[in-house]
């Protein structure tokens, strides 16, 4: 299902995706939540966000990634996500820069990243079954929550996999030795000045998406 029509549309405007909230207000669109934070703390409305963009992924996939940008209570944030994909797999990265940032030098910024990832395969299809092997001797992707309740799921190269399929795509190297790291969703770019919240209670994360 695609992330712009998952849900019902923005309160405000009738637009998609609608799946911000700011205190109880919601769901509400990029756009109108901006209007709010702009109101309620005098700075300036955020541009437009830019078109999407293509990246060819390393195994010749076409993703079509979609700006998203909004001020968090610490800077602004803008993250590219994938369209046209289930809810939860897909890529998604972000960058969280100053209140007074340029929104085309975070653009610019997250997009360098998303080429960099998109661009390399941590898997491979497995030659003799239906499952998965690792290109080289590293994988990275990010978690997501199940909403059955089960465990945290995880998503390589914008596919969702269950963790018995990265099981198997790490079997061959049993007996090795392996380093976890967690890393934030987004990468903070910001001046190590920028550390004061403007205030605003309630809605918003520090990656930009909404607290239940």
């Amino acid at each position: 299902m695609d992330e712009q029509q998952a849900g019902p549309g923005c309160r405000t405007c009738g637009r998609g995706p609608a799946d911000q909230w700011l205190n109880d207000e919601g769901p509400l669109c990029d756009s109108c939540l901006d209007e709010r934070i702009a109101a309620a703390t005098g700075m300036p409305r955020l541009p437009a966000s830019p078109p999407p963009v293509e990246v060819v992924g390393a195994d010749g996939r076409r993703h079509v990634l979609r700006y998203r940008l909004w001020r968090a209570p610490t800077g602004i944030s803008v993250r590219l996500v994938e369209e046209r994909r289930a809810v939860d797999d897909g890529f998604e990265f972000a960058v969280l820069g100053d209140h007074d940032a340029s929104v085309d030098e975070l653009a610019a910024r997250v997009r360098t990243e998303a080429e960099a990832e998109i661009g390399r395969s941590y898997l491979e299809p497995e030659e003799h079954s239906a499952g998965w092997r690792l290109t080289g001797e590293e994988v990275a992707g990010r978690l997501i929550a199940d909403l059955d309740g089960g465990p945290v799921r995880v998503v390589v190269d914008g596919r969702m996999l269950t963790w018995d399929e990265l099981g198997e795509a790490l079997a061959p190297f049993e007996g090795w030795r392996f380093r976890l790291t967690i890393d934030e969703a987004l990468t903070d770019i910001r001046s190590d000045a920028a550390t004061a919240a403007w205030g605003v209670q309630g809605g918003q994360r520090e990656d930009g998406r909404s607290t239940p």
